[in-house]
């Protein structure tokens, strides 16, 4: 991860996409707090350090040694609910993070209790269950999401959703295509996380990227992921 994802066009992208989202609709500050909950080897901790007073989480220590070869500070090593309890935060972020953990609404609710009052949380998973391939299984995932199935776990865990999209959408037929044929061919595999050539990498980069300026706009209809804007109630 930490050698491919300030090159691979889906990481890029994507962190694009969301730092854009973040300035579009909260009004956060230089002095905003802000958590990244799975904070990996910090490629989005990095750009959320240049913009507000940012936090880094995650279980793998490992990741944090990563984090802090970026000269990253701010850092702490394990669970949500181990977190110093005098904390809390202006923004709490969970980018492919709630798919990888058995009791979703648990942490849902223990990053409500972290936010500020009319705090916000920011949450991105993968969409779709038969989506399933072997790329979930390297990545330990739990489950994919619907709008359906996403909704009510938030709102269980005490938030108003205030909005729910998916994106990356302009791919989505290249990606069903991909499964599809992998299940047909019996090549399913899980190469996704190996930068493609530049010229790959460059159209599919700049595919993605033109979802930038309507994400935080409108509600997108279909896509590989989902979008989750919430504020504690």
């Amino acid at each position: 991860m930490y050698r491919v994802e300030k090159e691979h066009w889906w990481f890029v992208s994507r962190n694009a996409i969301l730092l854009n989202y973040i300035s579009s609709r909260l009004p956060l500050t230089r002095t905003s707090r802000v958590l990244d909950v799975g904070c990996g080897t910090g490629a989005m901790l990095e750009q959320f350090s240049q913009r507000y007073n940012a936090f880094g989480l995650d279980f793998s220590q490992q990741a944090i040694d990563f984090c802090r070869q970026r000269g990253l500070t701010n850092l702490y090593v394990g669970s949500l609910d181990a977190f110093p309890p005098d904390q809390t935060f202006d923004l709490i972020t969970m980018f492919d993070v709630v798919e990888h953990v058995e009791d979703h609404e648990g942490l849902l609710k223990e990053a409500h209790r972290r936010l500020a009052p009319n705090g916000h949380m920011l949450i991105a998973v993968p969409a779709y269950q038969w989506l399933w391939s072997k790329h979930d299984e390297v990545l330990h995932h739990k489950r994919r999401y619907t709008r359906t199935t996403l909704r009510p776990v938030v709102e269980r865990a005490g938030f108003q959703v205030k909005h729910l999209t998916h994106f990356n959408t302009l791919l989505f037929p290249v990606a069903v295509l991909r499964r599809i044929v992998g299940r047909i061919t019996g090549s399913n595999t899980a190469d996704d996380l190996e930068v493609p050539s530049p010229v790959v990498n460059g159209i599919l980069g700049g595919i993605f990227r033109l979802e930038k300026p309507v994400v935080s706009s409108i509600t997108l209809p279909f896509g590989l992921s989902l979008l989750c804007l919430a504020e504690k109630r």
